[in-house]
C-alpha cells in the first residue's frame, strides 16, 4: 500500500478493509473444517535452468506438488474419482525475494503425522522449483490461519496472495 498518494482518511478506510477482508478469510477457512490440517512451509527454488520462478511458475509448480500428493496419498482415487486433501495455499517473497508458499493441508487420519510429513516433503523436492527449505507442524490452528493471512511480505493485497487456483476447502 503507497500511503504517499492517497489522503490519511482514505488509507484508513483501506487498512480496514484488509482487516475485514482478513477476518473474512479467517472465518472461511475456519468454516472449512479441516479435521488434521498441518502446518506447511514450502520454500521455492529462485531459478531452474533458464527459467525464473514467478508467481504464475509457482503456482503451476504448487499444483503440481498436490497432483503428485493427492496420488500419493489418496491413491487412484485422485484421479479416477477427482478426490482432493483440503488445501488453503498463500504465497509469499522473502526479503530476498526467494518465493515460498504457507499452506494448511488436511492429513488423512490413517496417515500418522511422521509418514505424511514423509510424504509432503518427498513429493515436495520432485517439483522442478521445489527447495530443500521445507517445515511442516502438526496440528495447524487458529494462529497458523492468523500467520499464513498477515500481511507483511505480500506482494500485494491479500486477496491476490492466496493461490485460489490450488485451494480446496471442500474434501472431495
Amino acid at each position: 500500500m503507497d500511503f504517499n498518494c492517497v489522503s490519511p482518511s482514505s488509507w484508513v478506510s483501506e487498512v480496514s478493509q484488509q482487516e475485514r477482508i482478513k477476518t473474512e478469510l479467517q472465518q472461511l477457512f475456519d468454516a472449512a473444517h479441516f479435521e488434521l490440517p498441518a502446518a506447511v512451509t514450502l520454500t521455492m527454488k529462485k531459478r531452474v535452468g533458464s527459467r525464473n520462478v514467478d508467481f504464475l511458475a509457482a503456482s503451476e509448480n504448487f499444483g503440481h506438488f498436490m497432483n503428485r500428493l493427492n496420488h500419493k496419498i489418496l491413491g487412484s482415487a485422485a484421479k479416477l474419482h477427482a478426490r482432493r486433501l483440503k488445501t488453503v495455499a498463500v504465497i509469499e517473497s522473502s526479503a530476498d525475494g526467494r518465493l515460498h508458499y504457507h499452506a494448511m493441508i488436511d492429513r488423512p487420519c490413517y496417515f500418522s503425522f511422521e509418514k505424511f510429513k514423509g510424504v509432503v516433503t518427498g513429493q515436495w523436492l520432485r517439483t522442478d522449483f521445489g527447495y530443500r527449505h521445507v517445515d511442516i507442524q502438526d496440528a495447524a490452528d487458529a494462529g497458523w490461519t492468523n500467520y499464513m493471512l498477515k500481511s507483511r511480505q505480500k506482494n500485494s493485497c491479500l486477496l491476490d496472495s492466496i493461490d485460489w487456483n490450488n485451494c480446496h476447502l471442500i474434501a472431495e
